[in-house]
């Protein structure tokens, strides 16, 4: 077992964030090593406990194709995102036809088991379908045929999907505007870009809650500051932003210290906080010997703990939901980027509930 000491002491940060002229402290205070996880776990399951919505990145094909995994998603979770289903690479197939199938499919499921759906994402430089990228518009058509996707997609799904990821990775690891071929060659002022999706958004769906979404960003300062700074320019030009999701795409031995640190300085922004695509890797030498032990267990359960707790600390109003990405340690997207030995998530590949369920419990009010 690891040697834990009681106390390691405690950081108070201090984050003073407007909202209107209203002036308001954030405190983000969770102990450095996340604590112990309780020994004698309750039955709650997430959903049941936490104040917020819980939830998960589904896909259509494994909701259709394994009662266990559907079984899961219901008992633990009350709101999904869709994984792949409701990107504009899936939906927009050519220049005159979408392919709703798959969307409305987990829509309907949602609706069915009373369920929430966050909508992910509408504007991606990684997701535009190749159709588009290949008619080389000049920038006038092209934000017309992106307005016309917006619109059509938040008017389908109007009342039905709660919230939407208007746009996804702006930024590059540091700050800079991210290099890729798809938005920033076509904009002079990609932002400016940015803005108006997030109105064309609102336009379709004046009730639905709007996030910037990206990862890393409480442990990159110099991309939390430019995510700031756009959310700043907004909020001065009237842009209708709500919310900021961080991936937490993280690790058992990603900094806390760090980690608590830029999670308080987002939260300064006094918008909602969204935990988006939480999974915590726990082979981080990429090993092919790497044995997931119940020291390991016990690491990522503490890191979980430790992630809620911070979560906690924020205001009420600013508690949107956390959603893991993914359901189960049987399908996870790391087994293919990172490596075929990671177990990130919070059911084991036989849906048993892990360590990490009970760690992610405990961390919760």
């Amino acid at each position: 077992m690891i040697n834990k000491q009681i106390i390691l002491g405690v950081l108070t940060a201090f984050v003073f964030a407007s909202c209107s002229n209203d002036e308001k402290v954030v405190f983000i205070n969770a102990d450095e090593d996340g604590g112990p996880v309780n020994p004698n776990p309750v039955t709650q399951t997430l959903k049941e406990k936490a104040k917020f919505k819980i939830g998960a990145a589904v896909k259509m094909k494994d909701l259709q194709g394994e009662v266990s995994y559907k079984n899961a998603v219901l008992k633990h979770y009350n709101q999904i995102s869709a994984e792949f289903e409701m990107k504009m690479a899936s939906i927009w197939t050519s220049s005159t036809a979408s392919n709703y199938t798959a969307a409305d499919y987990l829509v309907n499921f949602a609706k069915d088991n009373n369920m929430e759906v966050h909508g992910h994402t509408l504007v991606w430089y990684n997701s535009f379908p190749d159709w588009f990228k290949n008619a080389k518009y000049d920038s006038i058509t092209y934000e017309a045929k992106v307005k016309v996707y917006i619109t059509d997609v938040v008017t389908r799904y109007k009342g039905k999907v709660k919230s939407w990821d208007v746009v996804n990775e702006v930024f590059a690891d540091g700050g800079a505007l991210r290099d890729e071929n798809v938005i920033k060659p076509v904009f002079k002022d990609p932002i400016g870009f940015y803005g108006r999706c997030f109105r064309y958004a609102r336009a379709a769906d004046p009730d639905a809650k709007l996030f910037y979404n990206d990862y890393s960003v409480v442990i990159d300062a110099g991309k939390r500051a430019a995510i700031k700074k756009m959310v700043t320019r907004f909020k001065a030009n009237g842009v209708p932003i709500d919310g900021v999701g961080d991936q937490f795409h993280y690790a058992t031995d990603t900094n806390r210290q760090t980690m608590k640190t830029g999670f308080t300085d987002l939260a300064s922004t006094g918008l909602l906080i969204h935990i988006s695509e939480l999974d915590i890797k726990v082979n981080t030498a990429k090993s092919d010997t790497y044995v997931f032990n119940d020291v390991e267990n016990q690491k990522q359960a503490e890191t979980y703990k430790y992630i809620t707790t911070m979560y906690e600390e924020l205001p009420q109003n600013q508690k949107f939901a956390i959603t893991t990405w993914g359901v189960t340690d049987k399908y996870t997207w790391l087994t293919s980027f990172w490596h075929s030995k990671e177990y990130p998530l919070l059911l084991d590949a036989d849906y048993n509930k892990k360590p990490a369920y009970q760690g992610f419990l405990d961390g919760l009010k």
